[in-house]
């Protein structure tokens, strides 16, 4: 009796350990939502080929401009239809290190480097670029959130399973574009951007890094 006494303890205190490390429904259903918002970013490379590099500069340029305008409104106790919505649902909590009394800048930064890669790069590694950082980190973080079980150490806490998924996508991504060998260099230089720790949001770096890196292999 007293063994089968202790043991109640220590076996509760597992269950909520394991309870209280797992992210909540809202913060998961957040993340997906920002996800995909970035994954929807891959119809810039093909909105460039079909009406030109011009329009999808301006789209970007237009959206950010609005989303800038819509923040400060949000601030200030006023709205945007369907933009002030759409930051609202997708803002992380206190848990997702974003809070509603500050401007989102992640979006921005998002936008810029979609835009650096399209404009610094040339066709194709500037369209793997961007399939990379919205594919590639798209997923990574999805797939992680949902079914990340093993933790990569000093990584600040990504997943073996959503690396993996973060390599496919960027991977399959990039092949409409370029050759499986560039697309594979691409998809690699991706995630392992993501795992610096970098002071730049990784939505600068892993554009512009992908895309510095795969223009350099192109001259050779």
């Amino acid at each position: 009796m007293p063994e089968a006494h202790l043991m109640l303890p220590r076996n509760s205190i597992v269950i909520s350990l394991s309870i209280n490390t797992r992210p909540s429904y809202s913060i998961i259903k957040k993340e997906l939502f920002r996800k995909l918002i970035h994954i929807v970013g891959f119809s810039i490379p093909f909105i460039s080929i079909i009406l030109g590099v011009p329009f999808a500069t301006s789209l970007i340029l237009i959206l950010a401009i609005t989303y800038t305008v819509s923040e400060y409104l949000r601030l200030t106790g006023r709205s945007i239809p369907v933009f002030t919505t759409i930051t609202r649902v997708a803002m992380r909590d206190a848990d997702g290190h974003e809070s509603q009394s500050t401007f989102v800048k992640e979006p921005l930064y998002f936008a810029a480097g979609i835009l650096a890669a399209l404009l610094v790069f040339p066709a194709p590694f500037n369209y793997a670029a961007i399939a990379v950082v919205t594919l590639g980190d798209g997923f990574a973080s999805v797939i992680g959130r949902l079914y990340g079980r093993n933790r990569i150490p000093y990584s600040g806490g990504k997943t073996i399973e959503g690396t993996v998924a973060g390599l496919v996508f960027a991977f399959a991504g990039c092949l409409i574009f370029v050759s499986p060998t560039i697309a594979i260099i691409a998809a690699t230089i991706g995630m392992v951007t993501e795992f610096l720790r970098l002071r730049v949001s990784d939505n600068l770096s892993i554009p512009m890094i992908t895309g510095l890196a795969l223009t350099i292999i192109g001259t050779l």
